[in-house]
């Protein structure tokens, strides 16, 4: 029994909202067994902040009298139209009479505000909603980005969902009775997982895994041909990334082009990645996949890895990348529904399952970002087989 199961919560969603903390939040919060709600305003879909679509559940007038254990507001620009609507108030409003825990990111303590709730709290918010806060008596610690006050949790950006959860699990934890899972927090202490970026890696799926990996305690380098360079994401709204967000590559794949004595070259590759660095290895989907496949380095890469039994976990049209790589003869595994029969026809050895998640030994292979949540207890039960 994952530890939130039985409890249902309220991720709210409006045209402009931010992408990164409204996938990342609803999908945290599946993982951990809470059936999710995502509701909306006056339709199913909106544009998120970023032009991809985000997707509601249900609109706020089809909730009625409907009782959520929880209220979860991303931030970005969604906020300012959700605090215009007084059945949305009155749902944060009810889930705080009730002493549920309320949370907000970056702007969505906007609601809140328009709730009432803030006079007196401890909060943070994003440095654009300070004097906001301040104004309306709230007490903001200074160099805190993650805070909690009773059931209210707030944090400042994306890059604070690790510690925004785990004072979320702290509360649910107090006033629902449900423990945290052992080593919560530290499951990937001391490691360091290697992810793969180009142009038009899939967005949601970097972001979600890279801050799951830091909610555990672990450390993440981005991958790339270059080290420094920025790569765009891909996202919904435009899978070869020119609106996406930008990521700089941590540390650049080995190149096994470099022959020659020319010494940039070869000093940059002296410092490229090398498997015996990384515990684990993870290979999001989106259009890069296509692109970055055919990288010598990154081939070898993967097949240290693989030689070595470390875990390697690929997404959706990541998988394709292992196929390049040659290692996938007699390995059970899934993949993005478009990239089937690719795998099915390649290798008479591969045995290619429909199933979301699959495991085969240090291999985690997934479908898609709606299965990541299934796909991070697989790789977190392997790391613990190992």
């Amino acid at each position: 029994m994952t530890h939130l199961e039985g409890l249902r919560f309220a991720v709210l969603v409006a045209r402009g909202s931010n992408p990164t903390e409204f996938q990342a939040i609803r999908l945290r919060l599946s993982e951990a067994g809470a059936q999710v709600t995502c509701i909306g305003l006056d339709r199913l879909s909106c544009e998120l902040e970023d032009h991809s679509v985000g997707y509601a559940d249900a609109r706020i007038e089809d909730v009625g009298d409907q009782v959520f254990d929880g209220v979860f507001i991303p931030g970005g620009l969604g906020p300012e139209k959700l605090r215009q609507d007084a059945r949305v108030v009155s749902l944060v409003q009810d889930c705080h009479r009730r002493g549920k825990v309320c949370a907000a990111i970056c702007h969505g303590q906007q609601v809140l505000i328009s709730a009432g709730l803030m006079n007196g709290v401890r909060a943070t918010a994003a440095w654009s909603m300070m004097d906001d806060l301040r104004t309306v008596g709230v007490i903001v610690p200074e160099g805190e980005r993650a805070v909690r006050d009773g059931q209210i949790v707030t944090a400042m950006f994306p890059q604070d969902l690790p510690a925004f959860f785990a004072l979320v699990f702290e509360v649910l934890q107090e006033i629902e009775g449900r423990a945290v899972p052992t080593a919560y927090g530290s499951r990937f202490a001391g490691q360091m997982w290697g992810m793969v970026v180009d142009d038009a890696t899939d967005g949601t799926q970097v972001q979600v895994l890279r801050l799951r990996i830091q909610e555990e305690g672990g450390r993440v380098l981005l991958l790339g041909r270059h080290a420094g360079a920025q790569v765009r994401l891909g996202s919904l709204a435009w899978e070869w990334g020119e609106m996406g967000w930008r990521v700089t590559v941590d540390r650049m794949l080995p190149d096994l082009g470099v022959t020659d004595s020319y010494d940039g070259e070869a000093e940059a590759n002296s410092r490229a990645i090398s498997a015996s660095e990384l515990d684990g290895l993870l290979l999001p989907g989106g259009l890069a996949t296509w692109m970055i496949r055919g990288h010598p380095g990154l081939k070898r890469l993967i097949c240290e890895m693989d030689a070595a039994n470390r875990p390697i976990g690929a997404v959706g049209r990541g998988v394709k990348i292992l196929l390049s790589a040659g290692i996938l003869d007699g390995r059970t595994v899934t993949c993005a529904p478009e990239m089937r029969d690719d795998l099915i026809h390649a290798v008479d050895g591969i045995d290619y399952q429909g199933d979301a998640v699959v495991v085969d030994g240090n291999l985690v292979t997934c479908q898609d970002t709606e299965a990541l949540p299934a796909f991070m207890h697989e790789l977190i039960a392997l790391r613990g087989a190992t």
